[in-house]
Formats: structure tokens, C-alpha cells, sequence
């Protein structure tokens, strides 16, 4: 039992330590991957002499057929690739989220409270990371830690040199998390004090001047508010006021050494219904016709995973486009069918009322943003990203675990 205890937290470590992604200690291999190297040894020590680990590396992931057929694309194309180390690379950084990660989480994580203590420190790791960037903004510092928290990208807001765009849907899929936990709250302290989360969440997110983040929001707002009238809840308004109340306080505040912070913002947002107006937009779409038009020549076989920019100058911001570029068809095919596994488990969560569980609504709707997001990205293979995911499928297990030990019992 210690050994699977010392895994668990390991694990929580690797989720906190998540907010350090420009800490690497070999190529991309974070701080966060070492630790959960770590619990991989010592679940393995653990589960010594019986199958187990083997059974949820491959024969209880639902990831295993998908991430099968991905890597049969990935190993077809790599030989185009004119970086197969950079290719193979990115390939186990893809192979260590759903073959390592995935099973040694579900396996440390059997318990509701296990996933609540999760749900925590993602939450946690988020603010971490929004308070750096809001103080950095502030005390109005172009460029913190080596330039690795940011006012660049034409006054865009950043951190851990990461494209805004990846801060910006990291903190938004962390939001459903504080909100359901303000709502479940039975104490007013708990409730102001994650709606204050929220807001602080939310402004860090706005002056990122992420427009594809906007419209997550707005669409994830609807989601959730959807998948808790279907469990039967009632929609108070408290928590509306007190959010708009905290969240104006929160502008005054910043306003007091920056009266025009909105102005760069605002100004990406504007273009939003004008996209012939923005020059990174008509680039977009650019990259996209140029990624469709090599899959028309090349429908097959790829340029090699990490290898589109050297076709299309900069990565295609759709990650169906971009994998087929990149993996050829059956990558494609692979790597959608990760999100295809997403939606039924979605589905079958929302059929069943979420299980009248909360805390599984909250990751469904997690899910539903981080898939939508991922269609105006072209990082979606960052871990962070998925970790959600991961864990509404280990929550989505225990649910139906505990459904069926009420029927037997």
C-alpha cells in the first residue's frame, strides 16, 4: 500500500509542477514528466508478479486502438520526416500521455476524494500560474523569469514561452472546476472565495487577447449551464452578481496603474465577426487551404510528425488538418478517433444525468471546451491540455463502479 500512497503523490506532484513546462531537463522532458516517471517505477514495483499494470497500459484503454492506428501513420510517414529524431521525440511525448500517464493516474486515482485532492491542485497549478502573469502585468514588467512571462505578441499576455493561445485555454479549463465547487459549497467564504478564483481566472484569459479562448468561453458558459439543468439543478443568480461584482473589482484594481489595459485586448477581439480584418486570421486560413492542398497531393503519407512548418512556414492551426499533413491518413484517422473515444464517454455521462455527479459534469464540460478549443490550435498535444480529460475517463469509471456495487448490493 505504500508504494501505490508514495505513486499517488508523485502524481500530484507532476500536476503542480505542470505550471513549470519551460523547466526541461531533456528536450521537452519536464519536471512534471519526472515525477510521473517516478510513479510509474514505483506502481510497477507495486503490481511486481501480477497484470494489472499490463491490463491498463493496453487491454482497459479505451485510448489503445486509436493510438495504434496513430502510430502506424506516424512510423509510415517518418521516413519523409527531415528531423526523424524531432519526430520521434514529439511521438513518445504523444506515446507517455495515453500509454504511461493515462494508466498509472487511473490506476493511483481509485477513489472520489482522489480525484477531488486532483481537482485541487489543477486549480491551484492555475492560479499559479494566472497571479504570476496578472502581477507581471501590473508592476508592468515586459519580460519575467528569462522572457518566459511575456507582454509580447503585439501586448498579448503569455508565460512559460508558450503561444498565448495555450496559457489562455489552460485557465479556461480550470473555470468549470472552481465554479462547480463555489456552487456545491455550503459555506459563503468557500463560494466568494473560488467565484473570486473565477474572476481572477477570467481577466488573465482576456488579456491573453485570445479570440479562439473567447469564443470557448462563451460556448463553455452555454455548455455548462445545459449540463446542469440536466442534472436537475436550479440556476441561481447570486452567483452571477457576486461574480460581476468581484470581477469589476478586480478591473479598478489593475485600472489603478494602467487606466488603457483593455485597449490591445479589445482591439484583437474586434475582429472576431471581421476576419478579413486580421492578418493572423487570413494566415490561418492560409495554412489551412496550404494543408489541404498537400493532403490532396499526398493523402497517405506525411512530411513526419513536428515536420509541417517546413511546408507551411508556421503549424496549422487544426489539429485534423495538421495530423493529417504531418502522420498521413491513417494518423489522422488515429488521433481523431482520441477525440471520438471523448464523445461517447461524454455522451453516456450525459444519458446518465452524470451520474448525479458533479464533479464529473464539471470535467465533461472541461472535455467539451478542450475539444472545441483544440480545433483553432495547433498545440494540442500539450499534456496539461488532456489532463482533464483523463480524469473525467477515471471519475466516468468510478461512477459506474459505484452503480454497480449499489445493484449488487
Amino acid at each position: 500500500m505504500f508504494a501505490l500512497s508514495l505513486t499517488r503523490y508523485f502524481i500530484y506532484l507532476a500536476f503542480f509542477l505542470l505550471s513549470f513546462p519551460f523547466i526541461a531537463i531533456f528536450n521537452n522532458f519536464t519536471l512534471s514528466d519526472i515525477f510521473l516517471t517516478l510513479a510509474l517505477i514505483t506502481a510497477t514495483i507495486r503490481l511486481i508478479g501480477s497484470n494489472y499494470l499490463f491490463e491498463n497500459i493496453f487491454q482497459k484503454n479505451e485510448f489503445i486502438i486509436p493510438i495504434l492506428i496513430f502510430s502506424l501513420g506516424f512510423f509510415i510517414s517518418i521516413n519523409k520526416s527531415l528531423f526523424p529524431s524531432e519526430s520521434f521525440t514529439a511521438f513518445l511525448q504523444i506515446i507517455f500521455i495515453f500509454l504511461i500517464a493515462y494508466p498509472i493516474i487511473r490506476i493511483a486515482l481509485t477513489k472520489e476524494n482522489h480525484i477531488l485532492t486532483a481537482t485541487y491542485i489543477l486549480i491551484t497549478t492555475g492560479l499559479f500560474i494566472a497571479i504570476i502573469m496578472l502581477v507581471f502585468y501590473v508592476i508592468d514588467i515586459e519580460y519575467g523569469i528569462g522572457g518566459l512571462i511575456e507582454i509580447g505578441w503585439g501586448g498579448r499576455l503569455s508565460y512559460g514561452g508558450m503561444e498565448p493561445n495555450v496559457p489562455a485555454r489552460i485557465l479556461l479549463q480550470i473555470t468549470p472546476l472552481c465554479l462547480v465547487l463555489a456552487v456545491r459549497s455550503k459555506l459563503l467564504i468557500n463560494k466568494v472565495l473560488f467565484t473570486t478564483f473565477i474572476a481572477v481566472l477570467l481577466l488573465t484569459v482576456f488579456l491573453t487577447a485570445s479570440r479562439s479562448s473567447l469564443l470557448i468561453a462563451i460556448v463553455g458558459s452555454f455548455i455548462f449551464l445545459a449540463f446542469y439543468i440536466k442534472m436537475g439543478r436550479k440556476v441561481n443568480y447570486y452567483y452571477l452578481i457576486l461574480y460581476l461584482v468581484i470581477q469589476y473589482s478586480l478591473i479598478q484594481l489593475i485600472s489603478i496603474n494602467n487606466t488603457e489595459f483593455y485597449d490591445k485586448p479589445m482591439d484583437r477581439y474586434s475582429t472576431i465577426l471581421e476576419p478579413g480584418s486580421s492578418p493572423s486570421s487570413l494566415q490561418r486560413l492560409d495554412l489551412i487551404d496550404k494543408g489541404l492542398r498537400y493532403i490532396d497531393k499526398n493523402p497517405f503519407v506525411g512530411l513526419g510528425l513536428e515536420n509541417s512548418n517546413l511546408y507551411t512556414k508556421i503549424s496549422i492551426h487544426n489539429p485534423i488538418i495538421l495530423t493529417w499533413v504531418e502522420n498521413g491518413f491513417l494518423g489522422m484517422i488515429g488521433f481523431s478517433g482520441l477525440y471520438v473515444v471523448l464523445f461517447f464517454i461524454g455522451l453516456k455521462c450525459y444519458r446518465m444525468k452524470f451520474f448525479d455527479d458533479d464533479i464529473l459534469m464539471a470535467y465533461v464540460v472541461v472535455v467539451v471546451i478542450m475539444v472545441f478549443g483544440d480545433m483553432f490550435m495547433a498545440n494540442s498535444y500539450k499534456r496539461f491540455l488532456w489532463l482533464p480529460a483523463l480524469l473525467m475517463l477515471i471519475r466516468y469509471r468510478q461512477c459506474i463502479s459505484d452503480k454497480l456495487q449499489i445493484a449488487n448490493d
